[in-house]
């Protein structure tokens, strides 16, 4: 079965089904990895405790907004702004990198899944008044990927991401956010590149302005290999097979949390995939794997 119809019960139920399980053993574990990192210095308690309290407020607004596609856009781009400036991200290596991308191009990043967001789950019940049978914790989208604002705002673009899904009226605020999402695995035949091609294609057409961050491990670094949050799973294809289509820019860019300065970015040269082939892109993908790694290894062993 295959459909993208988010109002069918089919869909919802399949959604639902990927939300996080907080008895998932490598969900816990990775967890305290990332606390243990992230939540060393009172300033970053003191952060991280803010940033739940914004995006409860984002959601809650939101939530009275969700027709009001304008609306939730823009609000969205000020909560990932703030967001970045509550992790105190900046840009620590390879800004001038980022002089050669054209302005208020569309580009897609390429950065290692770093899962602070997993220290700011909700009850979307309890906490938002928003009931959906199975559907008792989430993790709301900004903080994801809000800690890459540095480098979308400078090329002069707004920030987006591709992730999952989310169920019913939080799906309809991530769409009018102009987010990317992964369509259900059980109700797509076949590989999803297609799907998030076409989605990829409108986001570009809508606002040419737009830099969308891509997570080529397809999961939370070192949740499934039982390592750390800085040791790399392998990268997929799909979001380079997409930029060889679209002849889009791709930026690297590796994130690692700095306990006493905050989230610190490594840009690495850009380039536009030159060949759909998957072999080629698998080349690519694992020499950007690679260049992450090394900065990495480096940065635990100092």
């Amino acid at each position: 079965m295959t459909t993208n119809d988010e109002s069918t019960p089919e869909y919802l139920e399949a959604v639902v089904q990927k939300k996080p399980r907080q008895d998932d053993d490598r969900e816990i574990a990775i967890t305290r990895k990332i606390e243990g990192l992230v939540l060393q210095e009172q300033w970053a308690q003191n952060a991280f405790s803010k940033i739940r309290e914004l995006q409860i407020d984002y959601m809650r607004e939101a939530l009275k907004h969700a027709e009001d596609s304008a609306w939730i856009y823009e609000r969205t781009q000020k909560v990932l702004e703030k967001i970045a400036e509550l992790s105190r991200s900046k840009i620590v290596e390879g800004e001038e990198l980022l002089e050669e991308v054209p302005k208020g191009q569309p580009v897609l990043m390429m950065t290692n899944h770093l899962g602070t967001y997993k220290l700011l789950g909700i009850d979307p019940g309890k906490e938002l008044g928003v009931n959906i049978p199975g559907y008792d914790f989430m993790y709301p989208s900004p903080m994801y990927f809000g800690g890459l604002s540095p480098v979308a705002k400078a090329i002069g673009n707004d920030l987006s991401y591709v992730s999952d899904d989310f169920p019913g009226v939080f799906g309809k605020i991530h769409r009018a956010s102009g987010f990317i999402h992964v369509p259900p695995k059980l109700l797509q035949q076949g590989g999803r590149t297609g799907a998030l091609l076409e989605q990829t294609n409108r986001s570009f057409e809508a606002r040419p302005n737009t830099a969308i961050v891509n997570y080529p491990e397809g999961g939370t670094s070192g949740k499934y290999s039982g390592l750390g949050p800085y040791d790399l799973d392998p990268f997929k294809t799909g979001g380079y097979v997409i930029a060889a289509h679209l002849n889009t820019r791709i930026i690297p860019v590796a994130q690692y949390f700095d306990p006493k300065e905050g989230l610190q970015l490594k840009v690495f040269p850009s380039y536009i995939p030159k060949s759909t082939d998957k072999a080629a892109n698998e080349e690519l993908a694992e020499r950007d794997r690679l260049a992450m790694q090394d900065w990495f290894d480096k940065r635990k062993s100092s």
